[in-house]
């Protein structure tokens, strides 16, 4: 049926054989449409009756109809001063069918080429289906695919369109060579590249199968990392991506340049505004002379002086880094000039990819609105909200040109990810035994932000359920309102066993960008028994059901680079707990914490953490139960209660917690050589510390607030199944009669 359409060429020749003298039409004749009206035809002819045809318009009468898409052939002639124009209609789609396809629905082919019943048909629409078809399956890593549209004839000039599908197999990124590289090694660099070797233990991976897409911002990606580590001038000089014979595979090669090794030179920041002086900034700059030369470097710069800059007061600032590179010296030098920016306001903010997020809940995380003054060091912590959220794989924010010069669009593009989980996991804690656990969690219920959970354990020394809600902003204010009951059944000592019951009712917001303040109301009801007969008397007496009411007000300030898993930045934090609103239990208890995190070494963390506090007794004395404890992951090298005081006149030794206590640690992880898609790390660390004053004390306790310490070390293992971590922890400084504990094991789910 389509071959006739090499006619349109062969019209045009032929015509000019048949005829060449200009003609003045009186009539225009159309033939052979069926579907399509000849008043509609006509619309679509540049010549008219009354006009004079010549060769030049008779082969534009042509091009017009060819080009509507309506007809498959189209032949016009001159009979006398009548132009008569003889078509053939292109055929109407009754269905559309995809045969061989079973990797892909036949709703999401449709969805993409377009071809819908009723519609016309022609030659070009079924090529760009057949393209876009194939393209799909590339997408998917199948190159070998094969697409063939069949067309099946039916009355009325009707047809049916079927598209033979062989999808081909899988094609994996077999291997990734890299050729010119000195300095930095080939396993380094693949291992910062977004595409991976296909590899037997990669079960679930997708980044393995090639994408043209990611095989390009593989080359960006290895600029950035010789860029960061200071090799200026780098080059690839070629990216081959070579299809297998049999299609099945690609091999992957990179051929650089790395060129030499840079270092700082001179550094200085001008300022040219008058407001503003130089050296106020000049702490911001992340870098100093001879270190050596980061790209990554000079943009934290920027972004530090733009922020500080933006804290006093100046919302339209350019911070532009002039670099000169000395290749005789292998230096560069940066110069930041501090210029009065365009005055550019936020017209509008677009949102691209929350299919299921609700605008609002993103919205809510940005730090400009529509109206406000342009701010880059806004931009970029916007971008780090959305990303702390955990609800989306990938988040960008680009900012486009308005409406006119003063006005940007913020174009904000995420890809949504999955917010549930549900766990079930067996494993074995030091502390409990071997457990069981089922967690199910959503952390983007309804699409709101909220978060809804229920964990439920069960283990040879605790059993214990928690069910709760978090709604982030709470009668649509910056407002984190929680609720949760839980039930908590432990038999970890030998002395007693202790069954707590309770709810919570949390109200939390931010003071500032970096404050925060929180209040917590909690009623529990806690039950002592299975009093052993060797255990203390202090234990003994407080056998039998206690209620507890409590509030606790807790204030923060956070610097962290990330709250899930920070490489640098601060955090402090002040908690106080008053229980005696009600119920049968008094005391007041305040905690403060620090931690402090910095990454010397590229994926290498440094964490120093600090905490003290106490319990005060108010009217009553305070319970075993609302004592401190320390040990096992509070306190490794030792067991949970192994240090603090304790009743040395019974059998049990029993631990009696403490009102008094500090602790510090510090803690390095690092890589282990493995591939980075193992997610398992190594870690050293040393904890210190001390518990002691109890809270009921007899001539039998033995209460020393000597400072205990353990050294040891550590592999934590992201698995699929959650975060799973084993230390080996030996005590250095302890007493006589605390109970130590060499090896923790923890495995939970992640929430």
């Amino acid at each position: 049926m389509f071959k006739k359409a090499f006619l349109f060429t062969f019209v045009f020749i032929f015509s000019q054989s048949l005829w060449a003298d200009p003609v003045t039409i009186k009539d225009i004749k159309i033939q052979g449409n069926q579907r399509i009206e000849s008043e509609t035809v006509l619309s679509y002819l540049s010549a008219k009756v009354g006009q004079t045809l010549d060769q030049g318009k008779l082969d534009q009468c042509l091009k017009d109809l060819f080009a509507t898409g309506y007809f498959i052939d189209v032949h016009v002639r001159i009979n006398g001063q009548v132009l008569i124009v003889e078509v053939e209609e292109n055929p109407i789609i009754n269905r559309v069918v995809f045969e061989g396809n079973s990797k892909l629905k036949d709703d999401i082919i449709t969805q993409e080429v377009r071809l819908r019943p009723r519609e016309v048909l022609s030659r070009t629409r079924i090529q760009e289906a057949q393209q876009r078809i194939l393209e799909i399956y590339r997408r998917m890593g199948r190159f070998g695919a094969r697409v063939d549209p069949k067309i099946i004839k039916l009355p009325e000039n009707r047809v049916d369109l079927v598209f033979e599908i062989n999808e081909g197999p899988v094609t994996y990124v077999r291997s990734i060579q890299f050729v010119g590289n000195k300095h930095i090694s080939s396993k380094k660099l693949e291992e910062y590249m977004l595409t991976k070797r296909a590899r037997w233990y990669r079960f679930f991976a997708v980044d393995d199968v090639y994408d043209p897409d990611r095989f390009i911002g593989d080359q960006q990606t290895l600029r950035k990392l010789y860029n960061d580590s200071g090799y200026a001038d780098f080059r690839i000089l070629s990216a081959v991506a070579e299809l297998s014979p049999d299609q099945k595979d690609f091999y992957l090669t990179f051929t650089v340049e790395e060129g030499k090794l840079y270092t700082f030179g001179k550094v200085d920041i001008v300022s040219h505004i008058p407001s503003i002086k130089a050296e106020t900034l000049r702490s911001e700059i992340a870098f100093a002379e001879k270190e050596t030369f980061s790209g990554r470097l000079i943009e934290k710069s920027v972004n530090a002086i733009t922020h500080a800059a933006g804290t006093q007061g100046f919302a339209f600032v350019s911070i532009e880094p002039k670099v000169v590179k000395n290749p005789e010296t292998q230096t560069v030098d940066i110069t930041f000039e501090v210029k009065e920016g365009p005055r550019v306001y936020i017209e509008k903010i677009v949102l691209v990819g929350n299919d299921r997020t609700h605008d609002d809940v993103i919205r809510r995380e940005l730090m400009l609105h529509e109206g406000d003054a342009y701010n880059a060091a806004k931009i970029k912590q916007s971008e780090m909200n959305l990303k702390d959220l955990q609800y989306f794989k990938t988040v960008t924010v680009e900012t486009e040109q308005g409406s006119a010069p003063d006005q940007a669009q913020l174009i904000v593009k995420v890809e949504e990810q999955s917010t549930g989980e549900l766990g079930l996991s067996i494993g074995y804690s030091t502390m409990d035994g071997p457990l069981a656990n089922v967690k199910i969690v959503e952390r983007n219920f309804r699409g709101k932000g909220q978060v809804v959970h229920a964990d439920f354990t069960v283990a040879k020394k605790r059993q214990d359920f928690d069910i709760g809600i978090i709604e982030p902003y709470f009668l649509g204010r910056n407002l984190q309102a929680s609720a949760d009951i839980f039930s908590v059944r432990s038999t970890r000592f030998n002395a007693y066993h202790q069954l707590t019951n309770g709810f919570n009712l949390g109200l939390g917001y931010r003071l500032s960008d970096y404050w925060s303040q929180g209040w917590n109301y909690g009623l529990k009801q806690d039950k002592v028994d299975h009093i052993s007969v060797f255990a203390s008397p202090i234990i003994r007496q407080q056998a039998g059901n206690s209620l507890t009411s409590a509030l606790t007000h807790t204030i923060s300030y956070d610097r962290r680079d990330s709250r899930v898993m920070p490489t640098s930045g601060y955090i402090l934090s002040l908690s106080n707990t008053y229980a005696g609103l009600g119920g049968s239990v008094n005391y007041l208890r305040n905690d403060a914490n620090a931690n402090w995190y910095y990454s010397p070494l590229e994926e290498v963390v440094l964490g120093l953490k600090g905490a003290l506090g106490g319990v005060e007794r108010v009217n009553k004395t305070i319970r075993v139960t609302d004592s401190v404890m320390l040990g096992a992951d509070s306190f490794r090298g030792f067991a949970y209660g192994g240090l603090g005081p304790r009743d040395m006149s019974t059998q049990e030794t029993d631990p009696l917690g403490g009102t008094r206590y500090w602790t510090a640690t510090a803690e390095m992880m690092f890589p282990l050589g493995l591939p980075s898609e193992f997610g398992i790390r190594g870690a050293i660390f040393t904890d210190v510390g001390s518990l002691w004053r109890p809270g009921k004390s007899s001539s039998t306790v033995i209460d020393k607030r000597t400072m205990r310490q353990s050294v040891g070390i550590g592999i934590a293992w992201s698995s699929p199944f959650g975060p799973l971590r084993i230390d080996y922890a030996l005590p250095v400084r302890k007493e006589k009669f605390d109970k130590t504990q060499r090896i923790l094991l923890g495995f939970s789910t992640r929430f």
